[in-house]
C-alpha cells in the first residue's frame, strides 16, 4: 500500500463513493487508487468545478463533498467555491496535492513546477481546519480526520495537502475509526444527524418561559434547521407559529404547509408580520444581511435562538436565550413541553396570493411572475433546484414553492456567480437519476462554467439546465439610467448551438411563455442532459438589496 492507496481508502471507509477531480502530473496515482477502492471520479473541467460539485453533493445528500485537485494553480483555482462551502457551512474536502518533501525549503521560494511559499495558507480564511500531511503513513489519517471535521456540526470545508511523493511511498491502512454516515437511498437525506443521536437534552427553562409569556410566537428556520423538518412541523403546530425559511432551509416544510409563510421576509406583508409577532424563536440561523436586509428586519424584542453555537447564534442580533443543542434535539423536546395553542397569524396561503397578486399586476415584475410559475409548473415536485446568483435565482431562491427538504440551493454565503450549474452536476451524481437536478442561471454566470457542459456529456448526468440570456449582467444594470462603460453588456455565444457542440440536446426559447414551460418540462422529462436558451429580460425583486427599505 501506498500513499495513494490510503487515501482512497479512507475515502471508501468514511462512506465516499463519489469524489470530483481534476488530473495533474502529480495527483494521478490517486485516480488508480481511487478505482481500485471503488471510489468513482467524477472529472470536472475546472478546479473550481470541483469544489462546486463537491459543495452541490454535500448541500443535496447531506453527506461531505470531496474535490481532488493537484499542486499550486490546481489548489488555487478551488479558492472561490471553497469560500462558498465556508460561508454558507457545508462540508467540503480538498484534497491537493503539494510539491514533494525532497524539493522545498520553509519560506523560501525554488522554482519547482506548481510551487508556492505556503499552499496551505491561501486556505486558511475560507476553511474550518487544514491538515498538511508529511509522513506517508499518516496519509490515510489525515483524509479520515478532515471527512470526520468536515461533517461535524457547524459543518464546514476543510483542507488536505499531501506532497506529491507521499503519493507513491510506502504507507499504511487509516487507523482512525471511519466517519461513515448511516446507509439510505441517495434520493432520501437524513432525518437526524449523527450527533442529534449522541447530544443530551439540553436545558430547557429559560426558553420554556419565553414561550409561556409569548401570545404570538414566529419560527425563523436557517440551514440548520435542515434534517428537523419533523420537528420544525411539530413545534409550529404546538404554538400555533407562523413559520419562515431562510435561502437555505427551503423545503423544511414542504409548499402549502398551512404555518409556512410562502414569501421572503423583506417583502412588506411578510415583514408587518414580523412585527406583529412578540417572540421570534431562531432556530439554527446566524440572521445574515440576506435575509434581515443588513439587520434592518424589525424582529421582535424577545428572541431565542436553537444553535450549535451561540457565537453564531447571536453575532447579528441579541437573544434572551440560546439553548446550544442540535435542531433536531431541541424541537422535539420543545413541541413536548407547549401546551397546543391555535395559530394567530391568519392564512398563510392567502398572504402568498396577496405577494405574487401584487407583483402580478405591476409592469416591472408581471414578467418574472410568470416566469416563476411557469417554472414552477414545469418542474416535478420531487425537483432538486440550483439558482444562481442572478435574477432569475434571486426569484427563485426566494419566492419559489419547494416540495421537499434540500430541494432548492442558492450561493448565499458568499454569492458566487457561476456556482450553480457545476454545483448542479454534485448532486446529480450523487442522486442519480432519483430526483430531476435543474441549474438556473443568467448569461454572465454560465460563462464562468460552459467547460463542465463536457462533463455532463461525459458522464451523461441528467441535469437540466435554464440559461436565462438577457445580454449581460442584468442585475447591475438596474436602477441605472444607462449601462454604457459600465462592462455589464456581454456578448455572448448561441447556448443552444454551444451546448449541440457537445451533442447536448438543446432548445432556444424566446420569452417566458407557454413554449418556456413546454420545453422545460419536456427536458425534465427526457432525464438526459439538457440545456434550455431562454431569451428573456426579467426585473429583479423588491427583496434584493438595492431595494431594501433604508430604516436605522
Amino acid at each position: 500500500m501506498n500513499g495513494a492507496d490510503a487515501a482512497a481508502a479512507a475515502l471508501a471507509e468514511s462512506g465516499v463513493e463519489i469524489a470530483f477531480g481534476l488530473p495533474g502530473v502529480h495527483n494521478l496515482e490517486l485516480w488508480r487508487a481511487c478505482a481500485a477502492a471503488g471510489v468513482r471520479i467524477v472529472g470536472s473541467r475546472h478546479e473550481q468545478g470541483c469544489a462546486y460539485a463537491a459543495d452541490g453533493l454535500a448541500r443535496s445528500t447531506g453527506r461531505p463533498g470531496v474535490a481532488l485537485t493537484t499542486t499550486g494553480p490546481g489548489a488555487a483555482n478551488t479558492l472561490g467555491a471553497v469560500g462558498e462551502a465556508w460561508a454558507s457551512k457545508s462540508p467540503v474536502v480538498v484534497v491537493a496535492t503539494d510539491i514533494a518533501t525532497t524539493q522545498r525549503r520553509p519560506g523560501e521560494y525554488l522554482g519547482v513546477l506548481h510551487e508556492c511559499t505556503d499552499q496551505a495558507a491561501m486556505f486558511a480564511p475560507v476553511t474550518k481546519a487544514r491538515h498538511i500531511v508529511d509522513d506517508a503513513s499518516l496519509v490515510g489519517d489525515a483524509i479520515s480526520d478532515a471527512i470526520l471535521t468536515a461533517r461535524r456540526p457547524p459543518a464546514g470545508p476543510v483542507y488536505v495537502g499531501v506532497p506529491t511523493d507521499l503519493l507513491t511511498s510506502p504507507s499504511r491502512p487509516p487507523s482512525r475509526p471511519p466517519s461513515r454516515p448511516p446507509s439510505r437511498p441517495p434520493s432520501r437525506p437524513p432525518s437526524t444527524s449523527r450527533t442529534a443521536e449522541r447530544a443530551p437534552r439540553p436545558d430547557l427553562t429559560e426558553a420554556l418561559a419565553l414561550l409561556a409569556a409569548a401570545e404570538r410566537p414566529m419560527l425563523w428556520i436557517g440551514g440548520g434547521g435542515r434534517g428537523a423538518a419533523g420537528g420544525v412541523d411539530d413545534l409550529a403546530r404546538r404554538l400555533g407559529a407562523p413559520v419562515l425559511t431562510t435561502f437555505s432551509a427551503r423545503g423544511v416544510l414542504p409548499a402549502g404547509h398551512p404555518l409556512l409563510v410562502p414569501a421572503p421576509p423583506h417583502e412588506p406583508a411578510v415583514t408587518a408580520l414580523v412585527e406583529r409577532s412578540d417572540l421570534v424563536i431562531v432556530v439554527g440561523s446566524d440572521l445574515d444581511h440576506m435575509n434581515t436586509m443588513a439587520g434592518r428586519l424589525p424582529l421582535p424584542d424577545r428572541r431565542l435562538a436553537v444553535n450549535l453555537d451561540p457565537v453564531d447564534a447571536t453575532k447579528s442580533y441579541p437573544m434572551d436565550t440560546v439553548v446550544e443543542s442540535p435542531a433536531e434535539v431541541a424541537l422535539p423536546a420543545l413541541a413536548e413541553a407547549v401546551e397546543r395553542r391555535d395559530p394567530w397569524a391568519g392564512d398563510m396561503e392567502a398572504l402568498g396570493r396577496g405577494v405574487r397578486d401584487e407583483l402580478r399586476a405591476a409592469d416591472e415584475t408581471a414578467t418574472s411572475i410568470e416566469f416563476l410559475e411557469r417554472t414552477e409548473a414545469a418542474l416535478p415536485a420531487d425537483s432538486v433546484v440550483f439558482a444562481d446568483m442572478c435574477i432569475p435565482g434571486y426569484w427563485l431562491a426566494g419566492y419559489a414553492c419547494v416540495g421537499h427538504e434540500r430541494g432548492l440551493h442558492y450561493p448565499m454565503g458568499w454569492g458566487t456567480l457561476g456556482w450553480s450549474f457545476p454545483a448542479a452536476i454534485g448532486a446529480a451524481a450523487a442522486l442519480r437519476g432519483a430526483r430531476p437536478v435543474i441549474a438556473v442561471c443568467g448569461d454572465g454566470g454560465m460563462m464562468f462554467a460552459t467547460g463542465e457542459l463536457g462533463t455532463i456529456a461525459q458522464e451523461n448526468l441528467p441535469v437540466t439546465i435554464v440559461v436565462v440570456d438577457d445580454g449581460g449582467y442584468g442585475m447591475l444594470r438596474y436602477g441605472r439610467e444607462s449601462a454604457a462603460d459600465t462592462g455589464c453588456d456581454l456578448l455572448g455565444p448561441d447556448f443552444a448551438a454551444l451546448a449541440g457542440a457537445f451533442s447536448i440536446g438543446a432548445t432556444k426559447v424566446h420569452g417566458v411563455g407557454p413554449a418556456y414551460q413546454h420545453a422545460l418540462a419536456g427536458a425534465v422529462a427526457s432525464r438526459e442532459p439538457h440545456l434550455i436558451h431562454l431569451e428573456a429580460g426579467l426585473y429583479p425583486p423588491r427583496t434584493t438589496s438595492p431595494r431594501w427599505p433604508l430604516r436605522a
